[in-house]
């Protein structure tokens, strides 16, 4: 029987010479993996490096059952790692003008965390929503370098004491291990109020608390002695944190300060 006597089917035959790239499928796969596990690891992280707060007890940031306090939830005991340098300054120290705007996302009045924002806004006057975030955001925006250069007269001005305290260990540990922080803040993306509680002391001084959300991304590294990486990343990273500012009543002091912080 001769080449020309064999006969394959017309379906065989027209598949014959195209066989499916398996390996090609595969590999395509493998970067597709291997793509996600690496933005998991360089492209985010969650919160602030280098300070360990101690909060007041109980509930999410630890305020317990306080009027307009937050629902019970488990919350990590090491707050995030503290961002980079806000880049959005110019060399004179303004502001540059080509900030991005930032999303600010605030409660309805018809929520418990808007009912108790509205309670905040009778208790200290000029207290609107909007214009608390601005000042938060400009908080961040400042504490983040002071932080980095070790500046506490900057610090003090914009922390509650027991938070300047945290933050001036974790400044005095880094100095004395040789540390150094580099920081640089690319953008914030938002800032979002999750909670909002009055806490009532006997004395009938009342203490407003705001928990805020914020986004940004940045560069943070810490690098030691000899200049070696030693936490941190020299890509871009989307940090998420949240921030406790808090107020006192009847003091003549009208800024809000960072209480505590801990992952978002």
């Amino acid at each position: 029987m001769s080449s020309d006597d064999i006969h394959l089917p017309a379906g065989l035959m027209a598949h014959a010479g195209h066989s499916f790239p398996w390996d090609l499928v595969v590999l395509f796969v493998l970067a597709i993996v291997l793509g996600v596990r690496l933005y998991r690891v360089l492209g985010r992280r969650v919160g602030m490096q280098g300070v360990r707060q101690e909060r007041p007890g109980g509930g999410r940031f630890g305020f317990g059952s306080q009027k307009g306090s937050a629902p019970d939830a488990a919350r990590p005991g090491t707050p995030p790692p503290l961002p980079g340098q806000a880049s959005g300054k110019g060399d004179n120290g303004a502001f540059a003008a080509t900030v991005p705007d930032v999303e600010y996302e605030i409660p309805a009045p018809v929520t418990r965390v808007g009912g108790v924002l509205a309670e905040i806004g009778t208790i200290f006057p000029g207290f609107s929503p909007s214009g608390f975030l601005k000042d938060a955001e400009d908080t961040f925006r400042q504490v983040v370098p002071a932080f980095a250069v070790g500046d506490r007269a900057a610090l003090e001005k914009l922390l509650t004491p027991a938070a300047l305290e945290s933050f001036s260990a974790a400044i005095d540990a880094r100095t004395q291990a040789g540390e150094t922080q580099r920081s640089d803040l690319r953008g914030v993306e938002s800032l979002s109020i999750l909670d909002a509680m009055l806490v009532s002391m006997e004395s009938g001084v009342q203490t407003g608390r705001i928990e805020v959300r914020i986004v940004s991304r940045q560069v943070n590294i810490l690098t030691d002695r000899q200049g070696e990486p030693v936490l941190g990343t020299e890509a871009v990273t989307e940090f998420h944190d949240l921030w406790l500012f808090e107020r006192v009543t009847g003091q003549s002091d009208t800024q809000w300060r960072l209480a505590a912080s801990c992952p978002a």
